[in-house]
């Protein structure tokens, strides 16, 4: 059966620079970010995000995050890929558990996951999961 875990988060630590800088075209950046998350999940998250912002209406960008959690009564270790697009078109998203990537009470930990802000530009964490 699939549950679902709803979480806020803040970002404790962002550090980003250039990692590709074309001549023609916007820089490719990295960020290194820390944050924590409080509700449903609670723990920390260390990501390496890879972006590129053409401007300030288009971005994008892609991540691995590595969370240290307690979730469902069960503590570990699990990472997620997520990532997202903005600009003219619909947004694009995506957000997984990586399979097997559980440790501790969350080995096993499967499903999809959604990071974004809502209307009033809170940060929210969803997690649809199982777990064995």
């Amino acid at each position: 059966m699939t549950e679902i875990a709803n979480s806020a988060w803040e970002t404790s630590s962002w550090e980003e620079s250039n990692y590709f800088e074309p001549a023609g075209g916007p820089p490719l950046i990295r960020a290194d970010v820390k944050r924590v998350f409080h509700g449903d999940l609670e723990g920390t998250g260390e990501a390496v995000l890879l972006c590129c912002r053409p401007d300030e209406k288009s971005a994008g960008y892609v991540s691995t995050e590595h969370i240290v959690a307690t979730l469902a009564g069960r503590s570990g270790t699990f990472v997620v890929q997520h990532g997202a697009s903005m600009g003219d078109d619909q947004p694009q998203t995506l957000g997984f558990v990586v399979p097997n990537s559980g440790t501790g009470g969350l080995t096993g930990l499967a499903g999809t996951c959604a990071f974004g802000h809502d209307e009033e530009g809170k940060a929210y964490f969803r997690l649809e999961y199982r777990l064995p």
